[in-house]
């Protein structure tokens, strides 16, 4: 379990909570966080104030309780590393075992993710109580859909986001992360004491499946589906969408930059409607609703052709985006595209021909090669083409991009995929700074002289 939340948090920028409640929370006491039902045995005092919860052993601070949710065949270390570093009490799978002591509390518990999920609600106060929670879970499309719906269901500053892009905490944004369920609460904690109302949370499939989150009090929660992005029609792009609904069909004005996530659009739509939102709200909020940063966005460009960044990396998820951009585009398209090193080679030469199928120009390049040869790659790559001849391979990602750009005319468009709104490469093991976004950017200030 990677990420650690060791206290409440309290030094928000727009609200603190008051110093008592602040104090009654660092008092917690182990007795009161653990339910009776959740201890299968127990050797060692339970009335004692703790510090913080740790769900990883290197987290540990003084006065912490210790979480052993490692996979079996993992605990011995972690646990020696956890007493270490000074923590007071163990929950674990196994039982207790005296010669573990050294003053210790050692709890056992049949399924530690899950007690680690309740302590963790009461320790930051059920914070989830104090939200409006709306799930978008299912398949693809959730991150574009979450950013969406959150931007349709109110301001920013009323809503928290939890995505795969970033976490907006109300007060301040953080990187995306996989939250278990100490960080999960730690970080809806946050989004109460900075004055939010609700907040829009994007569920991982294998996250939305987990037992430890079936005391969470979802308001709503939004499955998607893959037909959802089966295929994008041959027809020209329409700037209205038709949201048909309970109470009738809804034409809702389509913002130029969320023309390539029109789908995505219109299940945000329809779920907010549903939530109660008025149409006329909606219309109103469609004009501000912000980009989903690297999923479908449009970057400004000079030359009369649209360039867009998006994070299909995925042979079906790049011909899916490809088709949106086709009905956009009244001219060519070009893909700048690369796929990541250490990882399954299968889906290399797919994504390839999905490219070549969907566009005019294919530019290979690197994306996050890691310690893989960017050469293996890109012949791995160069396998799914129909016509190897015509494809372009640039091993630096900036000149891939430049070239594609440098081809563009007038009513073309450029898509570059793959990495989305990541900010950093991995290139033999070192992350470089490397936003495509940035890339598009730096190229149109170096055609304008400045």
């Amino acid at each position: 379990m990677s990420g650690l939340l060791l206290s409440p948090p309290c030094g928000l920028a727009r609200r603190l909570p008051p110093p008592a409640t602040r104090a009654v929370a660092r008092r917690a006491r182990l007795g009161d966080l653990l339910t009776p039902e959740q201890c299968v045995a127990a050797v060692g005092p339970l009335d004692r104030p703790i510090a913080g919860l740790a769900a990883d052993a290197r987290q540990v601070v003084a006065g912490s309780v210790y979480f052993d949710v490692a996979p079996a065949g993992d605990l011995r270390s972690g646990l020696d590393e956890a007493v270490s570093r000074g923590a007071i009490a163990i929950v674990g799978p196994g039982r207790p075992r005296v010669a573990l002591g050294r003053g210790l509390t050692v709890i056992q518990v049949p399924d530690p993710l899950r007690a680690l999920a309740g302590v963790a609600r009461r320790f930051f106060r059920h914070p989830d109580a104090a939200l409006q929670l709306h799930a978008v879970g299912g398949d693809h499309g959730k991150s574009t859909t979450a950013h969406l719906l959150r931007g349709l269901l109110g301001a920013p500053t009323e809503l928290g986001l939890l995505s795969s892009i970033h976490h907006d905490l109300g007060s301040r944004i953080l990187p995306a992360t996989i939250p278990g369920p100490l960080e999960f609460y730690g970080l809806l904690a946050q989004m109460r004491d900075a004055a939010c109302t609700g907040a829009v949370i994007e569920l991982p499939l294998f996250t939305a499946e987990a037992g430890w989150m079936s005391d969470v009090g979802w308001a709503s929660r939004l499955e998607l589906q893959a037909a959802a992005e089966s295929g994008a029609s041959n027809s020209a792009p329409s700037r209205i969408l038709r949201v048909r609904w309970a109470s009738g069909d809804f034409l809702a004005p389509v913002p130029d930059d969320l023309r390539a996530v029109g789908a995505q659009l219109e299940l945000a739509i329809r779920a907010a409607l549903e939530r109660g939102v008025l149409p006329a709200t909606i219309t109103a909020r469609l004009g501000q609703v912000a980009p989903v940063p690297g999923r479908g966005e449009l970057v400004a460009g000079p030359g009369g052709f649209d360039i867009w960044v998006d994070a299909a990396d995925r042979p079906e998820r790049l011909a899916y985006f490809l088709r949106v951009v086709r009905r956009l585009t009244p001219g060519r398209v070009a893909v700048v595209m690369g796929c990541p090193g250490e990882c399954d080679p299968a889906p290399r030469p797919l994504l390839t021909r999905a490219g070549e199928q969907g566009a005019e120009l294919v530019v290979l390049t690197a994306a996050d090669s890691r310690g893989e040869p960017l050469e293996a790659i890109l012949r791995d790559m160069l396998q799914g083409a129909a016509s190897p001849g015509a494809i372009r391979c640039v091993s630096d990602r900036r000149a891939a991009v430049a070239a594609a750009l440098a081809w563009a005319r007038p009513g073309d468009a450029v898509v570059i995929a793959g990495r989305g709104a990541e900010a950093f490469q991995r290139i033999e093991r070192v992350a470089v700074p490397c936003d495509d976004r940035q890339l598009v950017r730096d190229w149109v200030r170096g055609r304008s002289g400045r």
